[in-house]
């Protein structure tokens, strides 16, 4: 039996999702989880000039945190089955959050890089806890609910890039604007964190005795398409992040409040779909979903590359952020639900999507000196479309 037809089979379900059994604890990991980044991301160009980095050194850094994130894909799975899903967001929650904290702290970047990799250790293990964790509360309560908790996170960025960005535009140095937040969010994890259930397969795991498995685990044949799968989507994700704002300030000649509006378009969008997800996938079934998502991501990257103007470019985000809204949560949910443990095929899925993520940006960079940011951002649309091809994989999963 798939995982979708296990959701489809339960017989109790609560009336509201909200009432389900450490709904809140593992939501709020998601929330606070992206609330750091949204922290984080405005104060990327004041870390560059406090450490006077060159664009490439800047680069290096970055890709610093990548690399602890990608380790941590590799081992993090039978860590987490040994100390449980909640001990594991209570550590990793604030390796991440003490993590930023401390970047202003560093002497020189050679520290940075190290503080950099330990925190994107971090990072990894929390996505794999949290997401495993959402998957076990869908099979457990007999609904879906993993888009929701992914509405949860994309609400945390909104939120974190909004007060980051009111915090930095208002004077405050980034030493006193982490000092003053990081901590309180670590707290308030670690408090949440110790709440999550520990759930009934999890339980039996833990008690009983097995073999040693191996501390790196690479996806296996069965699942490689899968991971392969949400690639092209998640570097639109990414590129949007990371790139709008100046598209739309160098390239269309738009103002701040253009490139605010256009990113919070492309937010607001990516949250209300993925809130509503869970409903849309019941209904028409991962497969369309999917094929309907990589259609509009694809359609709005290219919208948004190729305007000539920011009311253009704006319409283009809210295609973007419709298709990428979706398609991620519904790949962890089908990765979990596959032949193995759950932890390592969330882990493997995530180490593929993340790869794309958090690397491509920087590697957009490179085109963009090249070519022009608008080039290469046109060149993301064929991999978006790869990920409407790839989609039949979900198939397996009906049958």
């Amino acid at each position: 039996m798939t995982g979708y037809q296990e959701l489809a089979d339960a017989t109790t379900q609560p009336t509201k999702w909200w009432r389900v059994t450490g709904v809140v604890p593992v939501f709020s990991m998601f929330f606070l989880e992206s609330f750091v980044l949204g922290n984080w991301i405005p104060r990327i160009p004041d870390v560059k000039t406090l450490f006077d980095f060159s664009a490439t050194q800047l680069g290096i850094c970055l890709f610093t945190l990548a690399s602890g994130t990608l380790i941590a894909f590799l081992v993090g799975g039978n860590l987490i089955r040994r100390i449980g899903f909640g001990v594991a967001c209570a550590l990793s929650l604030p390796i991440w959050t003490l993590g930023i904290l401390f970047v202003p702290f560093m002497p020189n970047g050679v520290m940075l890089g190290v503080l950099l990799f330990g925190t994107g250790m971090g990072i990894g293990l929390l996505e794999i806890a949290m997401n495993t964790a959402a998957d076990k509360l869908e099979r457990q309560s007999g609904r879906r609910l993993m888009s929701k908790a992914h509405g949860f996170w994309s609400l945390g960025s909104l939120a974190g890039a909004l007060m980051g960005g009111a915090i930095a535009a208002s004077g405050v140095d980034t030493m006193a604007h982490f000092s003053s937040t990081m901590p309180i969010i670590a707290i308030v994890g670690v408090v949440m964190a110790l709440k999550i259930p520990k759930f009934r397969q999890e339980r039996a795991e833990s008690d009983s005795t097995t073999e040693k498995t191996p501390v790196f685990k690479l996806p296996s044949a069965g699942l490689m398409m899968l991971c392969i799968m949400p690639l092209g989507i998640m570097l639109v994700e990414g590129a949007f992040i990371d790139w709008s704002a100046l598209f739309v300030r160098d390239v269309l000649n738009g103002g701040p409040m253009a490139s605010g509006l256009i990113y919070a378009a492309f937010s607001l969008v990516m949250a209300s779909t993925r809130l509503y997800g869970d409903s849309l996938l019941d209904k028409y079934g991962p497969f369309r979903i999917a094929r309907i998502s990589a259609l509009a991501a694809t359609v709005g990257i290219l919208i948004f590359a190729l305007a000539p103007n920011a009311p253009v470019a704006f319409i283009g985000a809210l295609f973007a952020g419709l298709g990428t809204a979706i398609f991620y949560p519904l790949t962890m949910t089908a990765a979990a639900g596959r032949p193995g443990d759950a932890e390592d095929n969330v882990a493997a899925v995530s180490l593929f999507a993340f790869t794309g993520f958090m690397i491509a940006p920087p590697l957009l960079g490179f085109i963009a000196d090249a070519a022009g940011l608008r080039i290469a951002l046109v060149m993301l649309a064929p991999l978006a479309a790869l990920s409407y091809v790839l989609s039949k994989e979900l198939k397996k999963d009906e049958n």
